[in-house]
């Protein structure tokens, strides 16, 4: 029995010793893949212990915050952040992830824009935190190049832009006193074309407007209520003819607030017409502003087509479009959500969005009452600068427009005068005055158009 006994034990040790090496196996192979992966990530990788000293780096940290020697450093010598080591501390404290903390590194020649995310490390034998970095440089370069395109597209367009809607302007109220006739067809379309040029041209305008004022501004005090009263009113005619009913719910107290009043309303705008245009026929657009705490709420609300959820982050990304075939039969270029969330973030504010597909969206707006601090932008500047570019390519057409009649009156006048010369030397007194006479009320025609 003692022999069966110690044979069974054996052969219990020879199982458990094969089971224990195939774990070991097991884990040198994803111990050697977690080192390849650590080694290879395109995105850098730091392990810090709870004094937020560096004990571990792979190769592309360290190229990130280019030192080689980082394994001992205190993490405000490679990455210095005030910001970021306060979160890290509240992501300890609070045991929540880190997400999205951007910091900017100035090197003698160079900037880099890094996004660093991590977790906090709680474990028996080890406290700190793992961190992760992003290289956004290059993003943020595309960005830039991409915002100084639509500043150079804004503002060469504009010009010939109102040249063109200014004589067909101006051609189309030539013609509308004559019989209809294939060009007069032509001229509308021109005009129309024209106009929904102006459209794409403005939103242009206002997206660059948005984004200067992030630098320069204006403050002024106002009550919330009369910027959505006026954006209503801006946009009922295209809520009519999209069959679009707007209904403002109002607590019927004042909700005053500090701002750039003129950019706020055009964000307005944009939710508005977002959710015309993405509305049913017959269906409804909600307006309601409260204030909650020391917030100030903006909610609109349609009854419209809905967006799914996995959109719903990506909707205010520039030139981004939710079904692609609706916002083309829709038209423009798919700014305005990108034009709303920079106005309202440049108030200390964000956007929140929620919506189920098939039912409508409700996007809210959240304001602090007095802003952390002054406001200024030249969107005001701008604005009358496109106004008076457009008036000037109007008044540029009604001036050649009069030109041209004036010197067909000029031809008209000459023709009498070498008709008069003629007839003075047939000696016939009366056709000479009566030309005379003639001559003398085209002239003075003329001279009033001069």
């Amino acid at each position: 029995m003692a022999y069966a006994q110690a044979k069974r034990y054996g052969e219990d040790l020879v199982r458990i010793y094969q089971q224990e090496r195939a774990r070991r196996r097991e884990l040198e192979v994803a111990n050697q893949k977690l080192r390849i992966v650590w080694a290879t990530a395109p995105n850098g990788l730091a392990v810090l212990d709870e004094q937020m000293i560096v004990v571990q780096a792979n190769p592309r940290f360290e190229t990130l915050v280019e030192r080689h020697d980082c394994v001992g450093c205190h993490l405000s010598e490679l990455i210095p952040s005030q910001q970021l080591t306060t979160v890290l501390l509240d992501a300890a404290e609070h045991r929540t992830p880190l997400i999205n903390v951007e910091v900017t590194l100035s090197y003698p020649s160079h900037q880099r824009t890094i996004q660093v995310m991590g977790a906090p490390l709680l474990t028996d034998t080890q406290q700190g935190w793992v961190i992760s970095l992003f290289d956004l440089t290059e993003r943020k370069r595309l960005e830039r190049l991409k915002e100084e395109f639509i500043d150079i597209a804004a503002h060469e367009l504009r010009t010939p832009l109102a040249i063109i809607l200014g004589f067909a302007s101006v051609l189309d109220e030539e013609l509308a006193n004559l019989p209809e006739s294939p060009a007069s067809e032509s001229i509308r379309a021109i005009v129309s074309a024209a106009n929904r040029l102006k459209a794409i041209v403005d939103e242009l305008v206002d997206f660059a407007a948005v984004r200067s004022s992030a630098s320069e501004s204006t403050m002024d005090q106002f009550d919330l209520n009369h910027l959505i009263e006026q954006a209503v009113r801006a946009i009922s005619y295209q809520a009519n003819q999209a069959e679009v009913q707007i209904t403002l719910q109002s607590g019927g107290r004042p909700l005053l607030m500090s701002g750039d009043r003129i950019i706020l309303t055009q964000a307005i705008g944009h939710l508005l017409d977002n959710a015309i245009k993405f509305n049913h026929r017959g269906g409804t657009v909600y307006v309601r502003a409260f204030q909650e705490n020391e917030h100030t709420i903006l909610e609109i609300e349609d009854t419209g087509v809905g967006i799914p959820v996995a959109e719903q982050e990506k909707i205010f990304d520039m030139f981004y479009q939710v079904e692609a075939h609706m916002t083309r039969r829709q038209g423009g270029l798919g700014m305005g959500l990108a034009i709303a969330k920079r106005a309202v973030e440049l108030h200390g504010g964000h956007i929140e969005v929620s919506s189920t597909v098939g039912k409508g969206s409700r996007f809210r707006v959240v304001l602090p009452t007095v802003p952390k601090e002054p406001l200024s932008s030249p969107r005001a500047q701008m604005e009358m600068a496109h106004r008076q570019t457009l008036a000037y390519g109007e008044d540029l057409a009604h001036a050649f427009i009069a030109q041209r009649a004036l010197a067909q009156r000029l031809r008209q006048v000459a023709q009498m005068c070498r008709e008069l010369e003629r007839v003075a030397q047939s000696g016939n007194l009366s056709e000479v005055c009566a030309l005379a006479r003639q001559i003398v009320r085209e002239t003075s025609i003329e001279a009033e158009a001069r």
